[in-house]
């Protein structure tokens, strides 16, 4: 699990590099939340295996194409041939190191780094269906948090996938508080022979991963790029909301749902006060201003 999770992390990196403009190596180390120094030797990696790496005049990274008349060394039959192979290969096998040296010697093969990020999410999801019906514990490792910008390991008891799969329920052992989890910001799993202390929650969450003792009504006005933000971070809450029939200037959106808690609604909120409007109720109202009442700023 350990090796499979570096080579997603070179996937990942590899995917980086292909986009314009490049990133710094500080910028690039910032975004795997590890040294400078690894992502040096990630570099080094490709490098070894075939890419070249170049750099701009603002040291920014980049994976230098090859001339688009030069012959793939690779054709599409052998390259589609060669996916299907690697989706069943034994990451920790010891023909692993020389088929990957191997393989990626074409750029041509870099949308796997895409597709092998799907694949993994997917055994993902598949580990926590079992550890959710043999009522076990399980670490999400390296899980990437929005809220508190850490990455660290969570040792949860998970009680059920939602929003497509796209979400984890799940109590932190650590804190004993009902938590959701985005099944993408997870690293790696490892179940754990640990049995769940917590009964199956019946509790319901909102569309913000909150809970509480009752149901809230919340009317929103949203401008263009709050709707986006908001489906972005939260697509569950993509069914609350519509084209407002009275747009008020720039507030073209109408969010109306129900929610548990006014936290994590709020939080979206105080995060764009100039592009939200509330409409209703006053409590939520009231909520917000003691919040901003509070305000280190």
């Amino acid at each position: 699990m350990i090796e499979q999770a570096k080579l997603l992390r070179v996937f990942t990196l590899i995917r980086l590099l292909k986009q314009q403009p490049g990133r710094t190596l500080p910028e690039l180390a910032q975004a795997f939340d590890c040294h400078p120094r690894t992502i040096t030797r990630y570099l080094a990696l490709l490098e070894e295996i075939g890419y070249f790496i170049d750099e701009d005049g603002q040291r920014r990274k980049f994976i230098f194409e090859a001339e688009p008349d030069k012959p793939s060394y690779f054709s599409p039959e052998e390259i589609g041939v060669m996916r299907q192979a690697l989706a069943a290969l034994d990451l920790e096998s010891p023909l692993g190191e020389s088929l990957r040296r191997k393989l990626y010697l074409t750029s041509e093969l870099i949308p796997l780094a895409d597709e092998l990020l799907d694949m993994h999410q997917g055994r993902v999801v598949q580990q926590l269906v079992a550890a959710i019906k043999d009522r076990c514990r399980v670490r999400l490792l390296r899980y990437q948090s929005p809220n508190s910008g850490t990455v660290r390991d969570r040792e949860v008891e998970p009680l059920a996938l939602t929003d497509n799969y796209a979400q984890l329920n799940a109590v932190e052992v650590e804190s004993g508080q009902l938590r959701t989890y985005k099944i993408r910001r997870i690293e790696a799993i490892e179940v754990l022979a640990t049995p769940c202390d917590h009964p199956a929650s019946e509790e319901h969450l909102d569309v913000f991963g909150m809970t509480g003792p009752a149901w809230l009504t919340v009317t929103l006005r949203l401008t263009a790029r709050a709707y986006r933000l908001l489906v972005e971070e939260h697509a569950a809450a993509r069914s609350y909301v519509l084209p407002d029939p009275v747009p008020a200037s720039d507030l073209g959106y109408l969010f109306r749902g129900e929610v548990r808690s006014y936290l994590g609604i709020g939080r979206f909120v105080l995060g764009l006060p100039t592009e939200v409007e509330v409409v209703e109720p006053t409590e939520f109202r009231e909520f917000l201003r003691e919040k901003v009442g509070r305000a280190r700023w």
